[in-house]
This record gives C-alpha cells, sequence and structure tokens, in this order.
C-alpha cells in the first residue's frame, strides 16, 4: 500500500495547476521516505563533480559513474550514478518510466534503485554499485581478468532467466524489457546478474486478462536501443509488435554470445554467405510498416547461425575442453528455441529457467564422472 501511495505521488507533470506553481515536476513526500532524492550537489561530490576517472560506463540513456554516497546520515556506500544524455533518441519518458518500474520490483536478479535526482533539465537514477561491470565486459574486453568458466556462464544465464521470468510472471502485469543484451546484465561482488536498464521496458494485460500483443509505433522501435538491432526480434522489429517472446528471442542472443565470446555481429561477419543487418533506422511506409519487401530481413541472417555448431572455432577458445557434449547438445536447443522466427513457437522465459538448469546439471554430473578434458571433436559429432 505504501509503495502503492509512492508511485501515487511521483507524479511527473501530474496537473497544469502543480507545474505552474513549482519548478518541481513531481511530489516526493512519500517517496522519499522509500528511496533517497538526492540533490545535484549531493551527486556532484559523491562523483567529483562527475570526473571521467569515476566513469565506469555509458549507454543509450547516458554516462554511469562510480560515486560514493553517505545514506541515512550513518551509513556510506559505493552507487552507480547514471546521468542521462541529450542524445537525440532519448525520452523524457523513459526516465520516468525507469523510476516507477524499479520502484515496485524487488528481485536478486533486478538491479535496486537507490534514489534519484531532477534538478532542471538534469535527470540521475542512482543504483547499487556492480562490481563487476556488465556481462558484456566479462565476455568481450580483453583484460587481465580470468575468463569466465563454463559453469559460471551457465549460472549467470540461470540468473538473467530467473529475473525475466519474475518480469513476465511475477506481478499483476507482465513486464516486458525489450532491451536485453549483456551489456545491461551487470554481475555484483559474488557474480550473481542483475537486469538493468528499464527505460524502454513495457507493462502487459492484468494477468486475469487475456494476454494480447502490444503494439508499439514502428519508429519508436528504434528509439531507445543503442548499437546493432541484433537482439531485436523480427515482429518487434518490423511491425511493432511486443510480448514477453520479444525478450525470450533477445536472451537467445545473448546465450549465442555467451558460449562463443563474441559479440553477435562478430560471429555474423564470420559466417560463410551471411550479410550485415542495418545499424540506422529502416524506412517506413506511412502505416507504420516496413517499407521494404524483405520481411524475412533478420530472420535470413540466423538461417546460418547454427553452424556455430558445426565450428569449434565459433566457439570460445576458453571453453575448450570444458564443456560436456550432452550439456553442449541440451543449450543449443535452447538457443535453437529461443530464436524461433514464430513467437508462438519460442518457449516461456519460465520453461527457459528450467531448461538452463537441466544443461547445467548435465555439466556438473559430466564433471563428477569425467576428471579428463572432453573430447571437444567428439561434441561436434554428438549433436550434429
Amino acid at each position: 500500500m505504501i509503495r502503492r501511495m509512492a508511485l501515487q505521488c511521483f507524479c511527473f507533470g501530474c496537473s497544469k495547476k502543480h507545474s505552474s506553481s513549482s519548478k518541481r515536476p513531481y511530489q516526493t513526500t512519500v517517496l522519499e521516505e522509500l528511496f533517497h532524492h538526492f540533490s545535484l550537489a549531493d551527486l556532484r561530490k559523491a562523483t567529483n563533480n562527475f570526473h571521467e576517472n569515476n566513469l565506469i560506463g555509458r549507454g543509450g540513456f547516458g554516462k554511469v559513474y562510480e560515486g560514493c554516497l553517505q545514506l541515512d546520515h550513518v551509513a556510506t556506500a559505493v552507487v552507480a550514478v547514471k546521468v542521462k544524455s541529450i542524445h537525440i533518441y532519448y525520452k523524457p519518458k523513459e526516465f520516468k518510466n525507469e523510476i516507477e518500474l524499479l520502484c515496485q520490483l524487488r528481485h536478486p536478479n533486478l538491479i535496486s534503485l537507490i534514489g534519484f535526482c531532477v534538478h532542471k533539465d538534469k535527470e540521475i537514477i542512482v543504483y547499487e554499485y556492480m562490481s563487476n561491470g556488465s556481462l558484456a565486459d566479462r565476455l568481450f574486453e580483453s583484460d587481465a581478468r580470468e575468463p569466465l568458466s563454463w559453469k559460471k556462464r551457465l549460472e549467470i544465464c540461470i540468473g538473467v532467466a530467473r529475473g525475466l521470468h519474475y518480469l513476465h510472471s511475477g506481478l499483476k502485469r507482465t513486464i516486458i524489457h525489450r532491451n536485453i543484451k549483456p551489456a545491461n546484465i551487470l554481475l555484483d561482488d559474488n557474480m550473481e546478474p542483475k537486469i538493468s536498464d528499464l527505460g524502454i521496458s513495457v507493462q502487459g494485460a492484468l494477468f486475469t486478462e487475456k494476454p494480447k500483443p502490444i503494439q508499439v509505433r514502428a519508429k519508436e522501435t528504434f528509439t531507445g536501443f543503442s548499437g546493432p538491432l541484433d537482439y531485436i526480434s523480427p515482429e518487434h522489429l518490423y511491425q511493432g509488435t511486443v510480448t514477453d517472446k520479444c525478450d525470450v528471442y533477445s536472451f537467445g542472443i545473448v546465450l549465442l554470445e555467451v558460449v562463443s565470446g563474441k559479440p553477435v555481429n562478430a560471429i555474423r561477419n564470420e559466417m560463410p554467405g551471411s550479410q550485415q543487418p542495418p545499424n540506422e533506422e529502416i524506412e517506413m511506409s506511412n502505416n507504420g510498416s516496413e517499407s521494404s519487401s524483405d520481411d524475412d530481413h533478420i530472420s535470413m541472417y540466423w538461417d546460418s547461425y547454427i553452424m556455430l555448431r558445426l565450428r569449434a572455432e565459433d566457439i570460445d577458445p576458453a571453453l575448450v575442453g570444458n564443456i560436456a557434449p550432452q550439456c553442449y547438445a541440451a543449450y543449443i536447443d535452447i538457443i535453437d528455441r529461443c530464436l524461433k522466427d514464430e513467437p508462438n513457437e519460442r518457449p516461456i522465459m519460465g520453461e527457459v529457467e528450467v531448461l538452463l538448469e537441466h544443461a547445467l546439471t548435465l555439466q556438473l554430473e559430466a564433471d563428477a564422472t569425467d576428471t579428463s578434458d572432453h573430447d571437444y571433436l567428439s561434441l561436434f559429432t554428438t549433436i550434429t
């Protein structure tokens, strides 16, 4: 009840009367009791005036800084401070949307909100600090850190699946993330994954109602996404149709990157006969649909992704000899199912979670009964 009251009080420009009487576009009476409303001075001090040395990440929303804040006038905590960008694709409603959603969500595999700041044109969100960076950092960045083991990668994938399962079915309304990718999967001190960046997430119908696809204007499908459009499902990209199965598709791409240790566009570029998808907006017709006749634009790229199972060089070299054939076969089957062209043919996230747990069990059983290196060549023979 308190949290519901907080959300009611957290109204951005909720009435003309309010906006005309105050420059602050929201009320925080109850919300401030649950989450800190930091002053800009607090956050400047915490981040050394947003110094580049404190910069730990950047994305479509803006830059993220490491900071040190005093909470409750007693404890001092390291936090992550995300500052709004003035990028052309940024929409103010994304800030509001993320705050409102994070106020409602509580799950060990979702990032926690600590507080926020609104000061004139500044919009800032303060999160718990993730000491091990993002999954993208650990997979794609070459540094002195030891590569993630196959077991740890499976555990991270299971944690992400649990977080998505919670978003899809753990609340009164389904929440569709819409931006699942390794850069938005953060790792804490214990390498537990936490899903972040809910700015463009959308809420579905109540569970008491019949679920139906959400229509997002085709142009809006592209805004808010940084980098290539590789993670977006075909129906989301071309018809503006959004369901929980869009997240399943995106997660399938993440699973592919986890086993390869490469960004998905790099995998595609190395595949014979493959083409690079567009990184820019596709021209839309007046009715909001794609103007090109190439309706299979995305799916045709993934007709060849299955070659990953045929080519040993497409597996992360750090995993060679460490994947049990039975586990790998189960893992590839999950990717197959998540990347189905038809949304109805993809599993729900609860099923993906169970399948990944089964794959991990197969790996642990193989490790317990066989102390020698797994025959990497037989791995490919087994599943083809």
